[in-house]
């Protein structure tokens, strides 16, 4: 009896570790970062937004109450009291983890300045920049951590580390952002690619399209690609069936919390 065919598999699909490996260790820390490209992850993804006085920090929500042990909005917090916080104690590194296991497992976890962060992985990943919030002086604040770095230097466009990528939800962001670095890849987060994103997206010049994964097709990354534009997806959460869709649809990769185990599933499809 012949043997079944295997299914031809999806070229170069880059696992992008969400906030650096952050189902195995606190988000958005160096322990994340850290863990993500000792296992082998050298793309991975984090949240850049202002304190009160204008310094660039790493934190996804736009309050602290989540991460840190303090409350309030990340807007309205200055850097000193920011540094002085811990971003580890409300994390429990989960039993099958890949990182510290149990509780306290990250207990002296900080909050990184974007000038921390840039420094410490120059030259060693690329870096999905995502400008998390609509403050206006956010993408020029940015552009100055990026160059004092060496990062506007690097390989932009795709995959290939050391690189930068820089994207946002905020459609005015991006605006803001491609006038003062026009030579740097950015994508457009969104929930769902159709005939006007598209337009927008390539009037402004943008390179890529990173639709919710839960909603791409294969139709949808088709008519983008026919558009010049790359897609890659978010929004993968704790789904394996998102992860599939993400794959099966032809997107070049994805945003995913747990890399090391999205990458056994990628290797038995």
């Amino acid at each position: 009896m012949p043997s079944k065919k295997k299914k031809s598999k999806q070229p170069d699909f880059t696992l992008i570790a969400h906030r650096g490996a952050s189902y195995d260790a606190p988000e958005n820390t160096f322990e994340a970062f850290d863990l993500a490209l000792a296992l082998g992850f050298d793309n991975f993804e984090t949240d850049v937004q202002l304190t009160s006085d204008g310094r660039a920090v790493l934190v996804h929500d736009d309050t602290l109450d989540r991460t840190t042990d303090t409350t309030g909005l990340v807007a309205e917090t200055g850097i000193a009291k920011i540094k002085s916080l811990n971003a580890g104690l409300w994390f429990e590194g989960p039993d099958d983890g890949a990182g510290v296991r149990g509780t306290m497992a990250y207990a002296e976890a900080f909050v990184p300045t974007l000038d921390e962060f840039l420094e410490r992985y120059a030259g060693n990943a690329h870096v999905h920049l995502e400008l998390k919030s609509t403050q206006p002086d956010l993408a020029a604040t940015s552009m100055k951590s990026l160059k004092q770095w060496g990062w506007l230097d690097q390989h932009t466009g795709d995959s290939v580390a050391p690189g930068l990528t820089i994207s946002s939800f905020h459609f005015e962001q991006l605006e803001r952002s491609i006038a003062l670095m026009p030579n740097i890849a950015h994508g457009w987060l969104l929930q769902k690619i159709d005939k006007a994103s598209l337009k927008a997206a390539t009037d402004l010049g943008l390179s890529g399209i990173y639709p919710n994964a839960s909603k791409v097709t294969k139709k949808q990354i088709d008519d983008a690609n026919k558009a010049g534009l790359v897609v890659r997806t978010w929004g993968i959460a704790d789904s394996k069936p998102a992860l599939r869709r993400a794959y099966r649809s032809g997107a070049v990769g994805t945003t995913v919390d747990w890399p090391s185990k999205a990458r056994v599933i990628i290797e038995s499809l």
